[in-house]
Formats: structure tokens, C-alpha cells, sequence
């Protein structure tokens, strides 16, 4: 009896001791064993050293997990999309680089309108240089436009021509570093009490057009100019610094220029000219003959047998200027076409004589400040 009650508690100290292992090992596994375990294919489970062992290990808190993001990273990404952003903002300028340095618009930039860039080509060359090539079909054109009777190459004309004045060295491309703002002055009537003479002062560059006056007429058209262009039947003598530009309408027209300056033996083209003129020869430009054939046929599309003088230099001035205001154009109030110095304001020789359409050049010049290529005062 006394043997079956030792039995007995050895037995109940047996099942103690292996209670209180049990209980051990699910408290470890409770407190310490991961709440994700991840896929497995298989699993064992560890017994309660193993998981002491492990657990002992130090945690590493220099390494994160791959799916927390600090600040460090954010910063990090930042700078890489900002540069990213820089590259690709350099190659659109690359690409399309900023043309001129005003700050307002350039003329020369074909995106803001797409009518404008139909009709202006910026390979136009608007200057006359001394390698030009011609092409053979324009300068055929151009030679008829007005029969002067010269028997002379305009090879052989140009060569004696930039004997007298020096070739052109002058860039009319767009730079980004300058803004070049043209105030084109015709002579319409419309001028008279405009009060626009200090405004067109106020350019960087004034161009007048064949005999406009200043003197008497400061308050409407002002007093600065800094071109001034002509044909031989249109010429005045210029003051000191003012660049003589002519538009050669024939052959003649630049032989004349040549005389005009050195020995003033060409008196007469199709009628009595100016035989000798005052400029500084140093200033000297002369258009193109080409030009006249692209505005021809670019822009007034071959209304009227040719473009007038203003129409020539308005397209000019869009070749060689950043930003472009045009005053004195038109008829005045009650119609009629006349020079602002002038008394006679029933004249409209322009409008009849059928070499100029006055109309659709007028249409277009509206055109071109509609679409903000110019500013248009009237």
C-alpha cells in the first residue's frame, strides 16, 4: 500500500514537471514567434531552446525594411525628378531654343500662330551679301518687274557695287541675348494729329520710308530715324549715322547706288533720279532681289504684279527685327490715300494704279496684328 502511494506521487510530480514544460513552450511561442511566418512549402516547428537561440541574436537597426520610406528617400527622389525634369526642359530648349530676349514675344517664334508660320520662312535671306547664290527662276522675275535696259550681268553689277560700299556684315538672325524693337513709319495721312512721336522714339530702331518729312511733324511721327529706305526715284540725302536701304526694283536701281555715291554719272532710270545722295557709305544695305519674290509669294500671293515699298518693309522688318510696331499705313478717316505733309487729300494714285492690290496687302498687315506679329496704330 505504502509502495502504490509513492507510486502515486512520483507519478503526479512526473505529470507536474511535464505540465509546467508545456505550459514554458507555448509562452515562448505566444510572446516571440512572428506574426507573418510567409509561405512555406513546409513547416517544423522549433522547439523552445531553438527559439531562445534566435531570439537571442541582436536586432540590426541599421538595416530597414525595403517597404518603409524615409525622409532621406523622398528628398533623394525629389532631386532625381527635379533633374530629370531639368534634362528634358534643356533639350526642349535645345530643340526650340528661346530666340530672342524680349520678354514679351518674338517674331520670329512660329509656334504661337499657324498662319504666320505658312508664310514666314526664316531661311530668307533679306539682305543682299556679296556670295549670294540666286536662284535662276527668281532672279528672272525680279528682272522684269521694271525694264531699266542694262546690258550688264547683276554679277557684274553687284561686283562694282561692293567696290563702293563695303559687303554687309551685319546679323539679322534672332540672338536670346538682345531684343531689337522696329517701329516701321509709313506716309499715310492717318499720321496728321496721332501724337505718336514720342512713342516711335522710343524704339531701339526707327525706319522710314522714301521722302517721309520729320521737320514740322515731330509730334505725330517723331524726329529719330535709324533706316531709311529708298529706290533712286524715291531718294533724299540722309543725316550723319542714318543707314541708307535700298530696294533695288531693277538692274538699274543698283547701278544708280553705286553712282550715287562714287561719281554720280547715272542722272536718269526711267525718269530724272537724284544724282548723287548723302549717306554713309559704311551704312549702306541694299534688300535682296529674292525677297521681293518670296513676299510676292508668300504674302501677298501674287496680288498686284509686285509688293509695294511698305508692304516690302514691313516684311523686312519682320526678317530683321525682335518686335515690330507699324504706324502711318492706310487711308485716313474719310478714305482717301494720301502723304501726311501733303495737301491734297483726294489723292489715290496707290489704290489705281493696279501694280499694288492696296486692299489685300491692307488685309494682311490687319492679319499680322490680329495674330500679334505686329502692333498696328492707327
Amino acid at each position: 500500500m505504502f509502495c502504490k502511494r509513492k507510486l502515486y506521487v512520483l507519478l503526479g510530480i512526473a505529470a507536474a514537471v511535464f505540465l509546467l514544460m508545456f505550459a514554458s513552450q507555448s509562452v515562448h511561442t505566444k510572446h516571440y514567434l512572428p506574426v507573418a511566418l510567409g509561405p512555406f512549402t513546409t513547416w517544423t516547428m522549433s522547439t523552445s531552446k531553438e527559439l531562445e537561440d534566435k531570439l537571442a541574436v541582436p536586432l540590426d537597426l541599421t538595416r530597414r525594411p525595403s517597404n518603409i520610406i524615409l525622409s532621406d528617400d523622398i528628398k533623394e527622389e525629389e532631386k532625381e525628378e527635379e533633374e530629370e525634369e531639368n534634362k528634358e526642359k534643356q533639350l526642349t530648349e535645345e530643340s526650340n531654343p528661346r530666340l530672342c530676349g524680349c520678354s514679351e514675344s518674338c517674331v520670329s517664334d512660329l509656334e504661337g500662330s499657324e498662319w504666320f508660320s505658312k508664310h514666314y520662312d526664316p531661311q530668307q535671306q533679306p539682305i543682299l551679301r556679296a556670295n549670294h547664290n540666286f536662284e535662276p527662276d527668281a532672279i528672272k522675275w525680279w528682272l522684269r518687274l521694271q525694264q531699266s535696259g542694262a546690258e550688264q550681268t547683276l554679277e557684274d553689277v553687284m561686283s562694282k557695287m561692293f567696290q563702293v560700299i563695303p559687303p554687309p556684315t551685319v546679323d539679322t538672325n534672332p540672338h536670346p541675348s538682345r531684343c531689337r524693337k522696329c517701329a516701321v513709319i509709313g506716309n499715310s495721312g492717318n499720321l496728321r494729329n496721332s501724337g505718336h512721336g514720342e512713342l516711335i522714339d522710343s524704339h531701339s530702331f526707327v525706319i522710314r520710308i522714301n521722302r517721309a518729312k520729320t521737320r514740322g511733324f515731330e509730334k505725330d511721327v517723331g524726329n529719330r530715324t535709324t533706316h531709311h529706305i529708298m529706290y533712286p526715284e524715291s531718294a533724299v540725302d540722309l543725316n550723319p549715322g542714318v543707314s541708307l536701304i535700298l530696294l533695288p526694283f531693277k538692274l538699274r536701281d543698283l547701278e544708280w547706288l553705286t553712282s550715287a555715291l562714287s561719281t554720280g554719272e547715272v542722272k536718269k532710270t526711267y525718269m530724272r533720279v537724284k544724282e548723287r545722295v548723302n549717306a554713309d557709305k559704311d551704312k549702306v544695305l541694299v534688300v535682296n532681289p529674292l525677297f521681293f519674290k518670296y513676299v510676292h509669294d508668300q504674302w501677298t500671293e501674287h496680288h498686284g504684279r509686285y509688293p509695294s515699298t511698305g508692304m516690302l518693309t514691313i516684311v523686312f522688318a519682320l526678317h530683321t527685327c525682335d518686335q515690330v510696331s507699324v504706324f502711318g499705313y492706310g487711308a485716313d478717316q474719310q478714305g482717301n490715300w494720301h502723304h501726311y505733309w501733303e495737301n491734297n487729300h483726294h489723292a489715290g494714285a496707290f489704290r489705281k494704279t493696279g501694280v499694288h492690290s492696296a486692299d489685300f496687302e491692307t488685309e494682311v498687315i490687319h492679319q499680322l496684328a490680329k495674330e500679334g506679329k505686329i502692333s498696328l496704330h492707327l
